[in-house]
């Protein structure tokens, strides 16, 4: 691809995602500034590595509650980037000292940010994309109940490493990692998860969610852990994505909300529609989130249709 063309992809999604902000109402006028801080610190093409370029996540949540954005790639033009934003960010000495500890012990070869709003608030940290040995990140976690609970659950699992290591920064600060489900096909890997939720929620998945997830065509399942305070937080299922239609219905027996706007939102970040799906249990709460990796929209501009939010940060 083109340096040419490679500008034009990175300033597509850069404005798709800036679109889709005017769709939910959850993104308060004060939030743009942060958006947009976070969006100025990810590198362009001509700051990357020849050979090399940034990945992008988008999610957001079926009821529109909850809306995500992660970047990554190769840490020559990713981590300085990342350095300023954090700073601009204010992140604690506390924070920082985990960021370099991590690094130094990890060496991950796919580094980033993420910035996501729910509860009101803008919430930003840092993560590594690339898969370590469980053996390796396991003595980074310190000594708690919820370490103790995740290594059994991998140990009885057989599951080896972490696909993907999230750090928030700032109050309430948590760490996630996300796992591959063992078993080599569809119905092993959604046992693996339901067994999953019962070790660490005491329930399974409900009856109709799980046979949903074993209609999905491919095997590529996981399980997402939050940690915070030394106590697990959240637990998620990770599944392949699915058409909307069959969200839906998702949706309705996880007994959580689905906007009718969704799929507008989804449309106007990528063609290919979503890229999977993370049904999650945090306490007595559910949810069902949507994630896309956003490219060219599946809409063009048409009167009415969503526009670019005006923005505080221009």
């Amino acid at each position: 691809m083109s340096l040419e063309a490679t500008l034009n992809r990175a300033l597509s999604i850069r404005l798709n995602l800036q679109i889709t902000l005017s769709g939910l109402p959850i993104v308060e006028e004060w939030m743009d500034i942060h958006l947009d801080r976070w969006l100025e610190h990810i590198p362009t093409p001509p700051e990357m590595p020849p050979g090399h370029s940034v990945s992008y996540l988008a999610m957001l949540g079926s009821d529109l509650r909850r809306m995500w954005w992660g970047a990554w790639g190769d840490p020559a033009g990713m981590v300085p980037k990342l350095a300023d934003y954090l700073k601009l960010c204010n992140i604690a000495k506390s924070d920082a000292a985990i960021l370099d500890a991590m690094g130094e012990r990890l060496e991950p070869r796919l580094v980033g940010s993420w910035v996501g709003v729910w509860g009101g608030k803008v919430n930003t940290g840092w993560h590594f994309w690339d898969p370590k040995p469980w053996e390796q990140v396991e003595p980074l976690f310190g000594t708690h109940e919820a370490k103790f609970k995740i290594k059994k659950w991998v140990t009885d699992s057989g599951v080896e490493r972490v696909e993907r290591f999230t750090q928030a920064i700032g109050d309430a600060a948590y760490t996630e990692i996300e796992l591959a489900a063992p078993g080599a096909d569809v119905e092993a890997q959604v046992t693996a998860v339901d067994q999953a939720f019962v070790h660490f929620t005491g329930a399974g998945l409900p009856v109709a969610v799980a046979a949903t997830l074993r209609g999905a065509p491919h095997a590529s399942f996981g399980v997402a852990l939050r940690v915070r305070s030394g106590q697990i937080t959240r637990v998620a299922a990770i599944a392949p994505a699915m058409p909307l239609d069959l969200l839906r219905g998702l949706c309705k027996d996880m007994n959580v909300a689905f906007d009718d706007g969704l799929e507008r939102l989804v449309n106007t970040l990528a063609a290919e529609g979503t890229s999977r799906v993370e049904i999650g249990r945090a306490g007595e709460r559910g949810g069902v989130d949507v994630y896309i990796e956003p490219t060219e929209s599946a809409q063009k501009a048409a009167p009415g249709a969503l526009q670019a939010p005006p923005s505080q940060a221009n």
